[in-house]
């Protein structure tokens, strides 16, 4: 790995740890939901929360529908 993609990892890592000082307190729906505002992918969510990637898409999925009917 060259140095940028090094460089890259690592703020990819304190991005993670910065996300997962701010969910603690929250219910998971609302972590699932702050930690992919912050651009972190699903299945890393769910690493990181010890649940299934099913159960993060299935979340997700579940709020934007939840943003779609306040919309309408």
């Amino acid at each position: 790995m060259n140095d940028a993609g090094l460089i890259v990892e690592k703020l990819d890592m304190i991005i993670k740890l910065l996300a997962i000082n701010q969910i603690k307190g929250k219910e998971i729906g609302e972590q699932i939901v702050f930690l992919n505002g912050f651009g972190i992918a699903n299945k890393d969510i769910a690493s990181i929360l010890g649940k299934s990637q099913n159960t993060v898409n299935a979340t997700l999925s579940q709020h934007r529908r939840k943003k779609d009917d306040k919309k309408e």
